[in-house]
């Protein structure tokens, strides 16, 4: 098994979090892992953390010392021993405070949350559940055998033989092959596709596609495609920091400045000044980093 361990910190003091990379055949599946280590925080730390097009799992070894809430306006809540995260639409906070807690995290790509719940994911937008409130055998053996792996290299592989038992049932439906597919494209594109564009390209009506995404994704096409491009507007961002504002918007389609200012504010609540001008912690200098690996 191949990942890499990366993790980027405004100081050595402060790295608290650090980014994990499956190897090629899992990349589908799995955008990346991450671990939280709070006995490296020393102060509170309030993180903002946008919407990507990921599903998440978070175990965490004890409690109290991870929060979140389902929107910035929202009340934190304390984050228990593991917690399934849906799509989001909107930007979170994450608070993290000096402790002795230890977290294994889990960004699952569209394609493969399937492989971890077999339902219909709408019911989990913008909102995180316990697993006893799931009550998912496969996702409670999967729990325990996380937390028996005292390494994160040993936590990486039972999540991935647990994937490998479910790849082939699911690599056989022709509807996931074709959701999948989709997806898959929209990445390529980096969200610059219109969706009648889309559904044309793989001769299907927007109906169905709209069908296919409601149901292993929890969110309409449109929205997915939204998030890829303002994921992408941060990527292009790193990769050209030469470029203005209205520049970026230009390369990415937005022809409409107020149209780009609207969709950050929407995804990050700060305009893309402010969010480009901002003083990253060590956890968003991760997840910028997991988002710029994408298109690696």
């Amino acid at each position: 098994m191949y990942f890499l361990d990366r993790c980027k910190t405004e100081s050595k003091e402060f790295m608290y979090c650090k980014e994990y990379y499956p190897d090629q055949f899992f990349s589908r599946y799995i955008d990346s892992y991450f671990t939280v280590d709070t006995s490296l925080v020393y102060e509170d730390i309030t993180d903002i953390v946008v919407p990507d097009g990921t599903f998440g799992l978070l175990f965490i070894d004890s409690q109290n010392s991870i929060k979140r809430n389902t929107s910035t306006e929202g009340q934190p809540i304390t984050l228990g021993r593991t917690s399934l995260f849906g799509q989001r639409t909107k930007p979170v906070n994450y608070y993290y405070s000096p402790g002795k807690t230890t977290s294994f995290g889990i960004k699952i790509n569209p394609e493969g949350f399937p492989l971890f719940l077999d339902y219909s994911y709408k019911e989990l937008n913008n909102i995180f559940v316990g697993l006893d409130g799931i009550a998912d055998r496969g996702l409670m053996e999967l729990e325990e055998q996380v937390f028996e792996q005292p390494s994160v290299k040993g936590k990486i592989k039972v999540v991935e033989s647990f994937l490998l038992k479910r790849i082939v049932k699911l690599n056989s439906d022709d509807d996931y092959m074709l959701y999948s597919a989709i997806v898959e494209y929209i990445k390529i594109k980096k969200g610059e596709i219109r969706s009648n564009v889309l559904a044309a390209h793989f001769n299907i009506n927007y109906k169905k596609m709209e069908r296919l995404f409601k149901f292993y994704m929890g969110i309409a096409p449109k929205t997915y495609i939204r998030i890829i491009r303002f994921n992408a507007a941060i990527h292009l961002r790193g990769q050209l920091t030469d470029l203005n504002l209205t520049q970026l918007g230009n390369e990415l389609g937005f022809f409409d400045q107020s149209h780009f200012i609207r969709e950050f504010k929407s995804f990050s609540s700060l305009t893309p000044k402010d969010f480009f001008g901002k003083k990253l912690s060590s956890s968003e200098e991760v997840l910028m980093g997991i988002i710029a690996q994408r298109w690696s």
